[in-house]
């Protein structure tokens, strides 16, 4: 593991000051006001390797503006039978409170199918529920 220094962070904050306007306006997506720690991230998941970081994290940011991806939620799916059934049909929630108070959350996967895309078809009887149950009840969770 490599330590990332001030002077590592301000390198790599200069190099994403000289980008391009889109670059700077996707990257405030994805920074979501924490700019520093968002850039050592990318430092770390490159051994402290200012370039790399750079080049990862400008590939990353030219991704999302080719996809649109900060904008995906301005348009609507369509069909809207798909997008309901697709939503109805993720479980994913808040299902409680451990023995310690804190929250437990719920999430279904390999359950969810969109041909069952049903709020009915899952209840708290099913297997993901029953194995959480003994996580809570156990002292797992």
């Amino acid at each position: 593991m490599v330590f990332i220094t001030e002077d590592i962070i301000k390198q790599f904050q200069t190099m994403m000051e000289k980008t391009d306007e889109p670059l700077k306006k996707t990257f405030e997506s994805i920074h979501q006001e924490y700019p520093k720690e968002t850039l050592v991230r990318f430092l770390k998941a490159r051994d402290g390797n200012v370039s790399n970081a750079y080049k990862m994290l400008t590939d990353c940011l030219n991704w999302r503006i080719q996809n649109e991806i900060d904008n995906i939620l301005a348009k609507p799916i369509i069909p809207d039978e798909l997008y309901r059934g697709i939503r109805d049909s993720q479980l994913v929630g808040m299902s409680g409170y451990s023995k310690e108070g804190l929250p437990v959350i719920a999430v279904g996967v390999g359950l969810s199918t969109f041909d069952k895309a049903s709020i009915h078809y899952y209840s708290m009887t099913g297997s993901i529920f029953k194995t959480l149950n003994w996580h809570l009840t156990s002292g797992m969770g």
